[in-house]
């Protein structure tokens, strides 16, 4: 579908990420990608999902005087409960959801001009979730966070400037931080034979990716978290996307190894000289708690990532403790939720009450307390 903007644009709207794979190659090309943005993922990502029912809506800005795509919007739609949705291609393992922008071009006017052509031209839906949206894209500002019902997200992500002197970002972290890592990877390596191996072909990926699946899992079970590294879908997408970025570049793993044995992991997204990661593990043998396996192999990777030319490191989504020790500075995210229709409207009310709720300590406990007793109520 084309929605005409006006002589100089027009939105196009894709639902084969094949109709447009060249295209976001030679886009990429032309503009600032995190590695969440590249073909690589992207591809990979729409190749995992559309067999599940995700309906690809790849929206793409045009320059109709030059053909030129000046952006283009990597979007899904899926029904949720009966609410038609349209959101980024994420569900949840995408940790930066952004447009891939020609850097040269000015979108002064975007809400004003592009936006209203975008809505019009997006496939019939009752809710449009734009979240996880970094505010800026290299030197350039995300249009879409120029949107007037932009609001802050309680997400955050956490870079880690590296610089180009290995020893002079070492000297940016705490006294305490550099001797501990220290102490405990001397004896990691004096008492336990313990050493950092980088992954390079298809049979040690996936045997690292099959330990990294089983530490992670016992972990989340352990605390009762949620998560969607069970699902059969998640699980291929996470071995494609390895076993395909070892051959281009855009994935990296690591383990720490005992012996013989994998005591720790870590999988990253690469491009150029940005750095993400993804997914990581430790094993939880009691024996091995003491010396920190985590922070352990991410210091250790990034020493290695950085010798490659890694100079911006990401410790993605999530605020954990740990992360502070590596000097990360903070990366606000914004997000928009609007209706496209009239079914849409209590949907949406529906989760700004959720959200409301969930960072008020008290209410979110009588929420629970009210839950909790439905049942025997209803009985």
């Amino acid at each position: 579908m084309t929605a005409f903007i006006n002589p100089h644009f027009s939105v196009e709207i894709a639902s084969k990420w094949s109709a447009v794979s060249d295209r976001w190659r030679a886009l990429e090309r032309q503009a600032f990608a995190s590695p969440f943005q590249t073909a690589h993922w992207i591809g990979n990502w729409y190749e995992a999902f559309t067999p599940t029912g995700i309906e690809p809506v790849i929206v793409s800005v045009v320059e109709r005087s030059s053909g030129r795509d000046l952006m283009m919007i990597p979007l899904i739609r899926h029904t949720q409960n009966g609410v038609r949705r349209i959101e980024f291609a994420d569900l949840w393992i995408t940790d930066y959801n952004a447009p891939l922008v020609r850097s040269d071009c000015d979108f002064q006017g975007f809400e004003r001009e592009i936006w209203p052509a975008i809505l019009q031209a997006l496939p019939p839906a009752d809710v449009l979730t734009l979240q996880k949206m970094p505010l800026s894209l290299g030197p350039n500002v995300n249009p879409l966070t120029t949107l007037s019902s932009i609001r802050r997200s309680d997400l955050s992500g956490h870079i880690v400037a590296l610089g180009d002197n290995w020893e002079e970002y070492l000297s940016t972290l705490s006294k305490s931080a550099r001797r501990e890592l220290r102490r405990r990877s001397i004896k990691f390596s004096n008492e336990n034979g313990g050493r950092l191996r980088r992954i390079t072909n298809s049979d040690e990926a996936l045997e690292a990716l099959q330990v990294l699946q089983e530490q992670q899992t016992s972990r989340l079970a352990a605390q009762g978290a949620k998560h969607v590294f069970n699902d059969p879908v998640y699980q291929e997408f996470y071995r494609r996307h390895l076993l395909r970025g070892l051959v281009t570049g855009h994935a990296a793993m690591f383990v720490l190894t005992a012996d013989t044995e994998i005591v720790a992991t870590f999988f990253a997204l690469k491009n150029n000289d940005h750095t993400t990661l993804v997914r990581m593990s430790q094993s939880q043998d009691p024996i091995w708690r003491p010396l920190g396996l985590g922070k352990m192999i991410i210091h250790m990777a990034l020493e290695a990532l950085h010798a490659e030319g890694c100079r911006m490191f990401d410790l993605s989504v999530g605020s954990y403790r740990y992360k502070d020790e590596f000097r990360v500075e903070p990366v606000p995210m914004v997000e928009l939720t609007t209706p496209l229709s009239l079914r849409g409207t209590p949907f949406i009310a529906r989760r700004k009450a959720i959200a409301y709720i969930s960072r008020k300590p008290r209410l979110m406990a009588l929420a629970r307390s009210i839950a909790d007793r439905l049942p025997r109520l209803a009985s």
